[in-house]
């Protein structure tokens, strides 16, 4: 290969990241204006009664059923009123995260390839993907801020920091419930002494410490609890355009299927976790990449009640599985079909039958990772904390 090719070759990647960034830019800048349900029932409704209130009096009513660090943020972000729209910046907060994301993708990957532009690559296909573009620059949610403290968590985790692992992912609890998807991973690293037991203290004292300016200034802890309970819960149904295994139950089985079906999810969960912690042997940080997907893909599915946009850090996680293990290049396409047709329905008003199809992918998907990690039951590689920690 000649000189100028080598060249080429090599900043391909990064011509290829520039290339993704500049329309993943485009489309947010084109989409900015785009108001849907949810934006006009909730967000932007808190955000004109903070308007209208103060920042200071509204923090302190009960008109929001979202955790308190994001609400700061949509308070804060009236101060912008006077050169941005409501719609802008609501939406620039989630894309100020997803800016995050991005980076701390950048940084996961570039302890795999401390050379090149991989690192970069990754990071722009993360900013570009479709439904990471759709939900925040379309649907105006707030999914990407508990995403990015996700990932800082899971690169502390990969460089063998467990206290800095856990308070970013106790941040990313503050923000949102769903952060817990990731629990199960972190179960299993304690369980084999990669990260302390005490260091767990730290979810519901960050979350205390997050909700404390709200109560300082006027509500109660019962309501800051049952407000931060009641998110996951809210509209009961089996799954709420959700591709999780409730898809293929009757939906008019609610009463029967939702109080056993969070009993069965939580012994398979606990099934998944004792296996991958008596059989598994690799902790590398391919393994480790792997059992975080696996985590963040297994638990909402096996969950009844569980909504279209709980698998979005599986959106994630698998870009960056699939830099690390590149025979699973075709993971993160999957996990985009499964999304983009669990978003489809509301965003599109298309057809109920495409989450079925989304439910199958991801049975599949699902599957397939955990074949996956049964040869790593076959197999060991240096802990963590024996690899070089190449940032």
């Amino acid at each position: 290969m000649s000189d100028r090719r080598q060249r080429a070759w090599r900043y391909a990647p990064l011509a290829l990241a520039a290339i993704l960034a500049a329309i993943s830019l485009g489309a947010r800048i084109a989409f900015r204006g785009v108001v849907t349900s949810d934006l006009e029932i909730f967000v932007l409704r808190w955000y004109a009664k903070f308007q209208q209130m103060g920042i200071g009096v509204g923090l302190g009513k009960d008109f929001y059923n979202y955790s308190p660090p994001y609400m700061y943020l949509v308070a804060l972000s009236t101060l912008t009123s006077g050169f941005l729209s409501a719609v802008t910046a609501i939406k620039l907060i989630s894309t100020a995260f997803d800016i995050y994301a991005a980076f701390m993708m950048y940084k996961i990957v570039r302890l795999r390839f401390p050379q090149g532009y991989r690192a970069h690559l990754a990071a722009a296909v993360l900013f570009a993907a479709p439904t990471v573009v759709a939900n925040t620059a379309i649907w105006g949610q707030a999914d990407s801020t508990y995403l990015a403290f996700l990932l800082t968590c899971l690169y502390f985790v990969l460089v063998g920091r467990q206290w800095p692992a856990l308070l970013f992912f106790s941040i990313s609890f503050a923000f949102k419930p769903q952060a817990v998807f990731l629990l199960p991973l972190l179960v299993v690293l304690a369980l084999r002494r990669m990260v302390p037991w005490i260091t767990f203290v730290l979810i519901p004292a960050v979350y205390a410490l997050a909700a404390w300016p709200a109560v300082a200034l006027g509500r109660t802890w019962l309501e800051i609890v049952e407000t931060y309970l009641s998110r996951p819960s809210a509209g009961k149904a089996l799954t709420h355009n959700a591709a999780s295994a409730y898809v293929f139950a009757p939906q008019s089985a609610i009463s029967v299927l939702a109080g056993p079906g969070i009993l069965l999810a939580v012994l398979a969960v606990l099934a998944w976790v004792v296996f991958t912690w008596r059989r598994t042997e690799r902790t590398d940080r391919s393994a480790i990449l792997l059992l975080a997907l696996i985590s963040v893909t297994l638990t909402p599915f096996v969950l009844p009640n569980m909504h279209d946009r709980y698998f979005y850090p599986a959106d994630a996680l698998s870009i960056a599985l699939a830099f690390y293990l590149p025979e699973l290049w075709f993971i993160p396409i999957l996990f985009q079909l499964i999304s983009g047709l669990s978003y489809s329905i509301y965003l599109m008003s298309a057809s109920a039958d495409n989450l079925i199809l989304a439910a199958a992918v991801n049975l599949i998907t699902l599957m397939m990772l955990l074949a996956k990690q049964a040869t790593l039951s076959r197999g060991s590689g240096p802990p963590v904390a024996q690899e070089p920690l190449k940032t």
